[in-house]
């Protein structure tokens, strides 16, 4: 039963925003590749929209969070609380955020529709396999996270 709560508090945090940036992600690349013609221009700017549109709906998400708890216990929401927030995000996410940015999402976004020959499905299929690299150690920072701050 706890492995299945688990799979649920991942599920509500990731899956809105990992919904809206697949989305978002995979117009911006569309759009650059019908503009340019460069699919490696495309690859890269498909995946910074990815981070940019994730990474605010999940920032929008905890600092929301955090301001209700602040409000809930009458505490004022300023600097070291927004701190907080942040650095939060930062040792969920930055590790595989590195990889996945620098490495892992624009290869599998290149690679994949040049190797099935399709472009939006390629790039969606290589954004799905990117993912599964990202989240694994996401959601174990996630975790560490939560038990130790």
């Amino acid at each position: 039963m706890k492995v299945k709560n688990k799979i649920k508090e991942w599920i509500r945090r990731y899956l809105l925003a990992e919904i809206l940036s697949t989305a978002l992600s995979l117009a911006t690349a569309w759009v650059i590749t019908r503009t340019t013609g460069n699919s490696v221009i495309a690859a890269f700017a498909g995946s910074a929209m990815a981070s940019i549109s994730f990474y605010g709906i999940i920032a929008y998400n905890d600092v929301r969070k955090s301001l209700k708890h602040h409000r809930k216990h009458e505490l004022s929401y300023g600097f070291v609380a927004y701190f907080k927030d942040l650095r939060d995000l930062i040792i969920e996410f930055g590790p595989s955020e590195i990889l996945d940015v620098l490495a892992v999402r624009p290869f599998f976004m290149y690679l994949i529709p040049k190797i099935i020959g399709e472009f939006v499905l390629g790039t969606f299929i290589g954004k799905m396999i990117a993912d599964l690299v990202f989240f694994v150690p996401a959601i174990v920072m996630y975790e560490v996270r939560k038990k130790y701050l």
